[in-house]
């Protein structure tokens, strides 16, 4: 493995991992249950990150590990510094600086495998997932039962929607919202605009051709087999 992607995904663990560990130790202004949610969701794309920047080498890892070391940097910047934050803040700032680089252009893959799934899925999944620290964010005074559904319901549906599940397509359309809408009515206004507007963005990806066709099964998605009889048919006619 090259030496630089190796040293970028260091720096971005690094990062996300002294900052789930300031959390822990100074987690103000977060409450404790809000700052639990956003270090748990901090670890969790962190590691999604760095799985996506050494073994899958897509382009959206590193757009994804770029908005995560950005969360890091927000983290630090609105709360106490020690000695967790100082790791935190030069980890992210390096981290920073290798993704915007060019030497990594050559590592990530040029296109998407033909197999894979379509952008706009992949966004999905991956904000989903966010609902979990995106909760902890509007509510920085301490979570309501409605902020806990809604990161539950997030990463239940992630995970589902990863799997091909199609019912969590239905689910995200049509049930995502109303779960948000009591989670917004629970946070301070700041808070329940931002949940708003990051749930009205991912039930409108949910609604595209993109997201269904990620779910749908193969079979459908090919041509059916031509009949023997018609084949027969057509031997005729010439």
């Amino acid at each position: 493995m090259p030496l630089i992607p190796a040293l970028v995904a260091a720096l971005v663990a690094t990062a996300g991992t002294a900052t789930t560990l300031h959390l822990a130790i100074a987690p103000d202004p977060f409450a404790g249950s809000a700052a639990a949610v956003i270090a748990l969701g901090i670890l969790l794309h962190t590691t999604i990150s760095v799985t996506g920047l050494l073994i899958v080498r897509g382009r959206w890892a590193r757009r994804l590990a770029a908005t995560t070391v950005g969360v890091d940097l927000y983290v630090v910047a609105v709360s106490g510094m020690d000695a967790a934050a100082w790791i935190a803040l030069v980890a992210a700032l390096a981290a920073l600086g290798g993704l915007a680089g060019r030497w990594l252009d050559g590592w990530f893959r040029l296109r998407p495998s033909a197999t894979g799934p379509d952008p706009k899925a992949v966004v999905l999944v991956l904000g989903l997932l966010s609902l979990v620290p995106a909760v902890g964010f509007a509510s920085p005074s301490g979570l309501e039962t409605t902020h806990g559904v809604l990161g539950a319901a997030g990463v239940l549906l992630g995970w589902a929607y990863s799997k091909a599940q199609v019912w969590s397509l239905w689910a995200t359309r049509l049930a995502l919202p109303p779960i948000a809408l009591l989670a917004a009515l629970a946070s301070p206004w700041p808070g329940a605009l931002f949940l708003a507007l990051l749930v009205a963005a991912l039930t409108w990806l949910a609604w595209t051709g993109e997201a269904m066709l990620a779910v749908s099964p193969l079979v459908d998605r090919l041509p059916g087999p031509r009949r023997l009889g018609s084949r027969v048919a057509e031997g005729e006619d010439q």
